[in-house]
């Protein structure tokens, strides 16, 4: 039953299965401390609706947001590097990625096979 959660700025990493199958989990609060969102950290949390991933992230983890059912949006920041596997993928609601950063480079993210879902329609946005 857990609606929000502010992860303290003292945290560097949220570890796998963090927060997976947390299905009320509607808001998340993300501090510029996080460097990494490891595997399946949110997964299947249907009730997360959005998220902004800070400029300290520069590694999204397989499945880290997969089965998100209800994410329509998703901003990134322009210091990842790397979008693993299925980071995204079951996310069928999502309509917008907002970038912080170039088109130039988000192509040089480096992103792993299906890291989106194959039946989302979504417009990516640069410099949001």
């Amino acid at each position: 039953s857990l609606a929000s959660v502010t992860i303290p700025g003292s945290v560097t990493s949220i570890g796998e299965f963090a927060f997976s199958d947390c299905s009320s989990l509607a808001s998340v609060t993300i501090p510029g401390s996080v460097t990494t969102i490891c595997e399946h950290a949110f997964s299947d949390c249907s009730s997360l609706t959005s998220v902004t991933i800070p400029g300290s992230v520069t590694t999204i983890g397989e499945g880290a947001f997969s089965g998100c059912s209800s994410l329509t949006s998703v901003t990134i920041p322009n210091t990842v590097e790397k979008i693993y596997n299925w980071a995204l993928s079951g996310c069928d609601a999502l309509e917008t990625i907002n970038f912080q950063g170039t088109e130039e480079q988000w192509n040089v993210i480096e992103k792993g096979s299906a890291w989106i879902s194959s039946k989302s329609e979504y417009t990516i946005n640069f410099n949001a």
